[in-house]
């Protein structure tokens, strides 16, 4: 079973960063477009790669011996955590490594969980125990906010 490191900053970014792009071409179709929107309205790639954890910010890495096969990005907020990024490489899906990153998070950042998700990922966060809230559109995406307590 692979381990969950959480990192206080960016630790490989020359690994992380395939599996970034790999996250936004699941969601938005093309990876191009999905960093364009997330560094434009989020500056995600220059805040990964400057990655310094905060108290409340957790950037957990599951790790197959050196390589990372999978992470995690969540803040905790006043009344939930909120879990912005989570993405585990294809051929380690439903190995039980997102559950391990999901249950790592609760223990060091406290339930409930909340995540703004697309639709084909619906039915893993449901595997997960998450319901979902509400759902509304963005980019030409359908997305749904979702809670696991």
């Amino acid at each position: 079973m692979p381990r969950v490191e959480r990192w206080f900053q960016m630790e490989d970014f020359e690994n992380f960063f395939p599996m970034l792009k790999d996250m936004l071409k699941a969601i938005y179709g093309d990876a191009q477009k999905g960093l364009k929107i997330y560094q434009e309205r989020y500056d995600a790639i220059n805040y990964y790669k400057n990655y310094r954890a905060t108290p409340n910010s957790f950037l957990l890495v599951a790790k197959e011996g050196e390589k990372p096969i999978g992470f995690l990005y969540a803040r905790r907020k006043r009344n939930h955590t909120y879990l912005y990024d989570i993405y585990v490489k294809p051929e380690y899906r439903k190995k039980g490594v997102a559950r391990k990153l999901v249950e790592t998070l609760e223990k060091l950042a406290g339930k409930p969980i909340r995540a703004d998700t697309h639709e084909k990922a619906i039915p893993a966060f449901r595997k997960l125990g998450f319901k979902v809230l509400k759902e509304y559109s963005e980019d030409g995406i359908r997305w749904f906010l979702v809670e696991r307590d």
